[in-house]
């Protein structure tokens, strides 16, 4: 594979006025085009996507960016490498970069997945209606090496580079020039806080929702997604947290056989990864293992949880009765903290004493929704360039 072109575009790109109606009709017209695809029904992200792309969510999200005492431009031609583990993450960054009037080029993985397959054909059945918006939100696959791509990458205004810390390395070998921008979201690791008094308080409906956003969460991607957690920190006493997960785990279990998200090689998956830790790791680490899912206890975490945690359904667990304990656990790598539980103003004063790692505070349920924030960044002002008028 040296240079695929996905969805030929028919004319000349050209770059717009940032917000333009017709840019926001075409999200509509492919946010329709996704939500009544029977395919879709098989991936959860493209229904997601397709809420999200509709006109009633992106305008509102957008209007901020709209005033101010500058003129807003777009950046340029944006390069955009899509990671292999969400397939339909391309879509979001690269929809906001076409909505800030840039030319996007979006290199797909190989290893992409079958929402990918969908999402192309929904997308070059737009191409006769919206052929500008086409000519400017390319899909591409090629060798990280293809001279195409070298030439490319030589005439940028920006790059987003997503995956792992070892392929954003390796695509910083290729050179931009001086004034582009450089966007970068390498691997992360997310995590679930937890009020093991409140889980325990909870009635049955409340707790069914709990497990139902949990799992909605974590196990969408296998968790695989970067906001997906692998650790859940409990708050509470070592007897109201053992009580607690005695409530939360069997239902969660009982969720994911009625569901049935996971396979076989996932789950030999988590268990080999926890059997790694084990090994790795200087404490006593405690594996248990419930149907589909692995737990593992421990009493801190470790950096070396971060790169070696597969997902898959492991979930490492802490306990903990104070949250000033957490603070010399994070990392930068420690990217989206869900939270369910715990009263919101003792977490937002928790929160001003955390100086490393947390980009993103949520409740449990929303890990996996994406806002022009991102990983402490904001894209639409990535994407554009303010002219500061002052006459």
């Amino acid at each position: 594979m040296s240079w695929t072109i996905l969805n030929p575009a028919t004319t000349k790109a050209e770059l717009q006025q940032p917000f333009a109606e017709q840019d926001f009709a075409y999200c509509q017209a492919l946010s329709e085009a996704l939500l009544k695809a029977p395919q879709s029904r098989d991936f959860p992200d493209l229904i997601a996507l397709g809420f999200w792309l509709r006109q009633a969510n992106l305008k509102p999200l957008l209007a901020p960016y709209q005033q101010g005492q500058f003129i807003r431009q777009p950046l340029g031609l944006v390069f955009h490498s899509a990671p292999a583990n969400v397939d339909s993450l391309f879509v979001y960054s690269g929809i906001l970069s076409l909505l800030c009037g840039n030319k996007n080029v979006i290199r797909l993985s190989s290893r992409s997945g079958g929402s990918t397959t969908v999402l192309i054909e929904k997308i070059r059945g737009l191409a006769d209606v919206f052929p500008q918006q086409n000519a400017r939100f390319q899909l591409m696959q090629c060798d990280y090496n293809s001279a195409e791509l070298k030439a490319l990458i030589s005439t940028v205004d920006g790059r987003v580079l997503w995956g792992s810390d070892q392929a954003i390395q390796a695509q910083r070998q290729l050179l931009m020039p001086a004034h582009a921008r450089e966007l970068s979201f390498g691997h992360k690791f997310s995590l679930c806080l937890l009020g093991a008094e409140q889980v325990l308080a909870a009635d049955d409906t409340e707790f069914q929702q709990l497990v139902q956003l949990f799992y909605r969460d974590q196990l969408t991607f296998a968790q695989q997604g970067c906001s997906s957690a692998k650790a859940v920190i409990w708050v509470g006493d070592a007897k109201q947290v053992q009580q607690a997960q005695q409530k939360f785990w069997p239902a969660l279990t009982e969720l994911i056989q009625q569901k049935q998200p996971l396979n076989s090689s996932e789950q030999y998956q988590a268990l080999a990864t926890a059997q790694q830790l084990i090994m790795s790791s200087e404490q006593q680490l405690m594996l248990t293992q419930q149907q589909s899912i692995s737990r593992l206890a421990v009493s801190s975490l470790e950096p070396g949880f971060i790169q070696q945690h597969q997902g898959c359904g492991l979930f490492i667990e802490l306990q903990l009765e104070d949250l000033q304990q957490l603070n010399s656990m994070l990392t930068q790598a420690h990217q989206t903290l869900t939270v369910w539980g715990v009263d919101p103003s003792l977490l937002k004063s928790w929160l001003s004493t955390v100086y490393t790692g947390l980009d993103r505070v949520m409740p449990v349920g929303q890990a996996l929704s994406f806002s022009p924030d991102w990983d402490g960044v904001n894209l639409i002002e990535q994407f554009s360039r303010k002219v500061v008028f002052s006459l």
